[in-house]
């Protein structure tokens, strides 16, 4: 089961391989990720990775579209990705 790892709580939620990260909060109440519109257009639920951008699902044409409109094209929204491994989350 993949590791999703948060750095600034030093705090871990191991999830099964696939499920989307907009369903953390669901599964894990304490989880520090925030979430606005869950359709990819908002970019409230933008996070850096540290390490696992392999092991996320790729990038969707409307989470392109949102992360260049927001000039935060290195970054991913939590809402559009699915785990397919280890991944630590920079919650700076």
């Amino acid at each position: 089961m993949p590791k999703i790892s948060f750095n600034q709580t030093n705090t871990s939620i191991q999830i099964k391989e696939g499920t989307e990260l907009a369903r953390l909060p669901y599964l894990d109440p304490t989880t520090p990720l925030k979430f606005g519109c869950r359709q990819g257009q908002c970019g409230a639920c933008a996070i850096r990775l540290i390490s696992g951008e392999e092991n996320l699902s790729p990038k969707t044409k409307q989470e392109r579209e949102t992360l260049s409109r927001l000039k935060l094209d290195s970054s991913r929204l939590a809402c559009q990705c699915a785990v397919k491994g280890d991944i630590i989350i920079d919650l700076n």
